[in-house]
């Protein structure tokens, strides 16, 4: 009696116990992703600007041209691993068949692709399209499948490259709003893609442009081989001061210094006439963005990820080249020290474009050494 009594009280205690959160949850199941794989995705760029972010109708000459396999041999030497291949649906797709490959388009596709692995190079095929069709995927059915057709086609079409070395991303930045909507589409995404790429590592995201607290909403799928991702452009309105796309909020941000401070934006304010732009400024030295607040956001990411037993990337972040010179390196190091300090891999935004590694037009591109150097590489002498 005296047992079953015993019995009866611990098991008592077990259920309040993991009623109030109090027991300890069992450990999450280990990844499947090889750590080969992992290690390649460490060390990336952003190759942007070319079959993603390009001119309307992607024009032949511009998708050959862009960037070469000098570039390719550029990247390389700097000591980078991986590129992140921004594509837009109109470089792959047919144009009356949306959720089909254009046989024609692919041919240019898979020659960049080719060039990028013969360099050396790992590349994430990453679909970045535009937000006109994200918006149509969160609202229509029938777009949404439209991208899951597409993935299943592209991820089959490219099924024969060594899974070491491609990667496929689901998409960039979904702006979808609802969490449970993107976490439906992207799993039948995941699935399609699994479907015809059975080695391939796949990556995933959260939604509403791929933040921290996103990726805190991502509902983890069964599949054990998928990298899982977050993009972190903290802070802001450092980052992507002036930058006229990106919001009322930076557009007016000028010489806006890194680490922030009450006492660092108080040096700048006097140069800003617009109402709202000194108010932003002000709030931004409220904050006081330094290496440890970037350390501390880094850390609840590797602790979700921790939890759930899946790998993370981030594959960008990057600080836009209006910013201050000497506090641009700084932040970027920061942002990339923390990211190691937490076995994240990374790809910085970008190659070539606004928040660039290199300077010069395609064709004459040089690496910039504070940048080279803010992300741990070497340029070459």
């Amino acid at each position: 009696m005296r047992q079953a009594m015993t019995r009866i009280a611990l098991v008592c205690l077990v259920s309040a116990l993991v009623a109030a959160g109090a027991w300890a949850a069992a450990p999450a199941p280990a990844s499947g992703v090889p750590p080969s794989r992992l290690a390649a995705l460490t060390q990336g760029i952003n190759l942007s600007h070319w079959f993603g972010q390009g001119p309307r109708g992607y024009p032949r000459q511009h998708l050959e041209t862009y960037d070469t396999a000098a570039d390719m041999a550029l990247i390389k030497s700097l000591g980078f691993r991986h590129v992140r291949w921004t594509f837009n649906d109109a470089t792959v797709v047919a144009a009356d068949k949306p959720g089909a490959l254009d046989p024609g388009k692919m041919k240019v596709f898979e020659a960049a692709l080719d060039m990028m692995l013969g360099k050396g190079l790992a590349v994430i095929v990453d679909f970045h399209p535009e937000d006109d069709y994200k918006r149509a995927v969160e609202k229509d059915d029938a777009a949404a499948d439209n991208f899951v057709s597409m993935w299943r086609a592209l991820s089959k079409q490219l099924s024969g490259r060594d899974p070491e070395r491609v990667f496929f991303e689901v998409m960039n930045e979904p702006v979808v709003r609802d969490s449970a909507r993107w976490n439906a589409i992207q799993k039948k995404a995941l699935a399609a893609m699994r479907e015809s790429a059975p080695r391939h590592t796949l990556i995933a995201t959260g939604a509403q442009w791929s933040s921290v607290d996103q990726l805190e909403r991502i509902e983890i799928v069964p599949d054990r081989n998928v990298v899982y991702n977050f993009h972190c452009y903290e802070p802001f309105k450092f980052t992507h001061q002036q930058a006229t796309w990106a919001g009322d909020s930076v557009k007016g941000l000028k010489n806006a210094p890194y680490p922030s401070s009450p006492e660092a934006v108080a040096k700048v304010l006097p140069e800003l006439t617009d109402e709202r732009a000194r108010r932003e400024m002000t709030q931004y030295g409220k904050e006081q963005w330094n290496a440890g607040k970037i350390d501390a956001l880094i850390a609840r990411a590797a602790a979700w990820g921790r939890k759930n037993g899946v790998p993370l990337t981030c594959n960008e972040f990057g600080v836009y080249r209006k910013a201050p010179a000497a506090d641009r390196c700084r932040c970027i190091e920061d942002v990339r020290k923390a990211l190691e300090k937490y076995g994240i891999g990374w790809a910085m935004w970008d190659y070539a474009g606004g928040f660039s590694v290199v300077t010069g037009k395609p064709g004459e591109r040089v690496a910039d050494p504070d940048t080279v150097k803010a992300l741990g590489l070497a340029a070459p002498k």
